[in-house]
């Protein structure tokens, strides 16, 4: 169990965690905007989204990778390339919350 067994909710403890930590990981608007990207594209290379958002390619591949491996994001490799896209609908809902409160992404 997590740390957050005994707190008094009505949610499986696991859930909360899982839940907390991915939220974490999308509270940065750099990796809002590669999400809000990906939805929109539905899949791109690194190269494609850093020229896309007028980030730096490091900067740009550092976001993929945590976004990856907290599990927001899928990947695949195409050749020398490596494909990106929304692992499932959880960062899709993130972002329609976000859309609904009057923003512009």
């Amino acid at each position: 169990m997590t740390k957050y067994a005994d707190l008094p909710l009505d949610i499986d403890p696991e859930v909360v965690a899982e839940t907390a930590r991915m939220l974490r990981c999308l509270g940065h608007p750099v990796r809002l905007a590669i999400l809000d990207h990906l939805d929109r594209s539905g899949e791109s290379t690194v190269s494609q989204i850093h020229e896309a958002l007028g980030i730096g390619q490091a900067v740009c591949s550092q976001h993929l990778g945590l976004l990856h491996d907290r599990g927001a994001l899928a990947r695949r490799r195409d050749g020398v390339n490596v494909i990106y896209s929304l692992a499932d609908d959880r960062p899709r809902k993130i972002l329609a919350c976000l859309r609904s409160q009057g923003g512009s992404t």
